[in-house]
């Protein structure tokens, strides 16, 4: 195959876009890479793939994590539990350089199918031929290798398709640089995930964007905000931490604002993920208040069979407003407002507007 053929005009749109799309972190880091699959057997064809992630224990290599195209979930188990350890290609991917190349040149393949590993694994797979590529994460204890595979009824790789896959190798460094910490961020995110008015972000010990819970995801669609690395809420997150950085603050310190002109709370905090000062990371949550206030109206609604005028009046009245603001806001007249007020203490058998807080409580979720 060559050269001329590989890199059409089309092709290298393709590759361009496929890049662009592994950056987009408003979308989920396992549907990117399935995403990244499907286009890129568009330019080289193979029939299985995989994103692996391993650490060395001692002397042996054990599977931290790994997302796999076309294999089953039972080939997944049994190349974690049994066959990880025997993998030939993890030594020679094991190193801080980047290292790309194709198993059928750089294995003498007359000794490799004698191995327990080939005969065992590799060949009822149909793993025969492929191409291995490594990228270095930050995470200390992690190594991450993309690997596509074809069986040995196929035509091997070319060096023209090492070549192009090696274009993708400095941006899956970067794509996945925070692999191990969105493994354990994730548990923040899992906590918080049910209450809908909390949205939960992370940033690295460089302020970089980590990720983020689907509250913070949802409220950025809602008000038309596409970039989640970079809008006005995750700058004032910065900003917070940058104070929180300057403090010197110890562990479980935070930093709390109230965004002008809008109705989030800001706090951020700083936690550690991994042993040493570069793995610390800043856990930025909002609160919602409005989602907070609205849904808590909407169950008093319900509760007391408040009209639609006695919501709108209520709902007012519970953000500060005096009789006389609520009557220019209405466009209705003071004794109005009062006699619509009347009724809803009625309603909820109270007396008075300080009464209003012992017969309802917030509804966060």
């Amino acid at each position: 195959m060559n050269s001329e053929h590989l890199l059409t005009l089309s092709k290298i749109e393709n590759i361009n876009q496929m890049i662009a799309d592994l950056y987009n972190d408003s979308v989920l880091l396992d549907k990117r890479m399935e995403e990244f699959f499907t286009h890129l057997n568009s330019v080289v064809f193979f029939e299985k793939a995989n994103f692996l992630f391993f650490q060395k224990q001692g002397q042996t290599y054990e599977t931290h994590s790994i997302y796999t195209i076309n294999w089953t979930d039972a080939q997944k188990r049994k190349y974690q539990d049994d066959y990880c350890h025997m993998d030939d290609v993890l030594s020679i991917l094991d190193s801080d350089n980047h290292v790309t190349f194709l198993t059928n040149q750089l294995f003498n393949q007359e000794i490799r199918e004698k191995s327990v590993y080939f005969r065992e694994f590799l060949l009822p797979m149909g793993l025969h031929d492929s191409i291995e590529t490594n990228f270095p994460i930050r995470s200390q204890n992690l190594r991450g290798v993309f690997s596509i595979h074809r069986s040995n009824d196929k035509i091997g790789f070319s060096q023209d398709e090492l070549n192009l896959i090696r274009l993708f190798q400095p941006h899956f460094s970067n794509v996945f640089k925070n692999y191990g910490r969105e493994i354990n961020i994730s548990r923040i995110f899992y906590v918080l995930e049910s209450y809908h008015c909390i949205g939960v972000a992370c940033l690295d010990d460089r302020l970089n964007f980590i990720g983020c819970n689907s509250t913070f995801r949802q409220y950025m669609e809602r008000h038309g905000i596409p970039d989640l690395a970079s809008n006005p809420i995750t700058n004032c997150f910065r900003t917070l931490c940058r104070q929180l950085k300057t403090a010197g603050s110890i562990s479980g310190r935070n930093i709390e604002y109230k965004m002008e002109n809008s109705p989030l709370f800001l706090e951020v905090s700083k936690t550690h993920l991994e042993d040493g000062p570069e793995n610390d990371c800043y856990v930025c949550l909002f609160f919602d208040l409005s989602y907070v206030m609205d849904r808590t109206i909407s169950q008093i609604r319900q509760d007391f069979s408040l009209t639609a005028r006695e919501v709108d009046i209520l709902s007012l009245l519970l953000r500060g407003y005096s009789n006389e603001q609520i009557s220019g806001t209405l466009f209705i007249s003071v004794p109005t407002v009062k006699k619509h007020l009347v009724s809803i203490y009625s309603k909820m058998n109270i007396k008075g507007q300080k009464q209003i807080m012992e017969r309802i409580h917030f509804y966060d979720k």
